[in-house]
């Protein structure tokens, strides 16, 4: 009853959701390769119900590249419908922590928090898809966090609140595991 479009910069990560979805005869899913930056253009107003941002980089330190910051949101609402949902879906605790900062300074509708969405949603069929990146962290033993919220057109204000970073990194990196600060 709904069509899926997924939005990303990446050829490789477009191939794969293409292939599957071929693979499964998806009719209802649909690919974008672009820039973040300029996904509004492909999107008439009030023509998406929700988004949904799954396992985003962190941004740690560029609070302006982050997908839930105050700058995306406003992007965000030139195509969401008025009253429509976005998603978290990370293992960053600092990507969780920050956007639960921003919907609170902007006093977005919350509409779910999760520290540990498959500890909470066992038997959610929709949340308890797990992606190629979530099966990874899982598996190190991070929680999967998600939040969900409404936001509205305003004068946005990013969180005036210092947030620690994670200690880890990607994987590919050179450091695969939590840092274990001189154990």
């Amino acid at each position: 009853d709904k069509n899926f479009i997924g939005v990303d910069i990446k050829g490789a990560r477009i191939w794969r959701g293409a292939t599957d979805s071929h693979a499964e005869q998806l009719k209802n899913v649909a690919f974008v390769r672009t820039n973040i930056e300029i996904v509004h253009v492909f999107f008439a107003a009030n023509e998406v119900d929700e988004i949904w941002l799954t396992f985003p980089d962190p941004q740690m330190k560029s609070q302006r590249k982050r997908l839930t910051a105050t700058n995306f949101i406003e992007l965000y609402l030139k195509f969401l419908k008025p009253g429509g949902t976005i998603h978290l879906k990370t293992d960053s605790n600092f990507q969780y922590r920050y956007t639960c900062e921003m919907v609170k300074a902007n006093g977005f509708k919350i509409l779910e928090v999760l520290d540990n969405v498959h500890q909470t949603h066992a038997n959610d069929r929709v949340m308890q898809i797990r992606t190629h990146y979530e099966n990874m962290w899982m598996n190190r033993g991070i929680s999967i966090k998600y939040i969900a919220f409404i936001p509205e057109a305003k004068t946005l204000a990013e969180p005036e609140v210092e947030i620690e970073f994670d200690e880890y990194r990607s994987y590919g990196r050179s450091k695969l595991t939590p840092k274990t600060h001189g154990k």
